[in-house]
């Protein structure tokens, strides 16, 4: 529990890493009737980082995404590695979608479509997703807006490099 041991990345499970940043917007979804489902295989992890780095990282992806889901909609989450052994998340969602082809706008600051302020997830500075790949791309990681899966309107996909 030393300074130094603090200041150590290590490699993060990503399953638990995304639970800490769903129990920070917990409330809101549960006011919002918006059910937060994590399919990330319990084994799958990232590269060495900081926990808090993963936790802002989720809580930003889900703040997103509880806003877009709508009044009772769902969020789901999903990992795998592939072939490459990379490692790939995905963060999906009902309600809002959002045009893959116009998507690359949504990582420029300021940004945002949020008019309404939310105590907990706030009014939608357009900050979050620029901060998101920004933190990424420290680690050689990329994230993007790809093609749902059936039953969702908006999917987000982070490739981790293989470790």
């Amino acid at each position: 529990i030393s300074p130094d041991a603090r200041r150590r990345r290590s490699r993060q499970r990503l399953a638990e890493r995304f639970d800490a940043g769903r129990r920070l917007v917990a409330a809101a979804a549960a006011r919002s009737g918006v059910e937060i489902k994590n399919e990330i295989p319990a084994d799958l992890k990232s590269p060495p980082m900081f926990p808090a780095e993963l936790t802002v990282i989720f809580s930003n992806l889900l703040t997103n995404a509880v806003k877009a889901a709508c009044e009772g909609g769902g969020i789901r989450a999903t990992g795998r590695q592939d072939a490459e052994g990379q490692v790939v998340l995905r963060v999906e969602n009902t309600g809002t979608p959002v045009d893959v082809d116009d998507a690359e706008r949504w990582f420029r600051p300021f940004e945002s479509t949020t008019l309404e302020t939310d105590p907990v997830l706030g009014q939608g500075m357009g900050m979050g997703l620029p901060i998101t790949r920004n933190m990424l791309e420290e680690y050689g990681a990329s994230i993007q807006f790809v093609s749902p899966s059936r039953g969702f309107a908006t999917a987000v996909e982070i490739t981790f490099p293989r470790g």
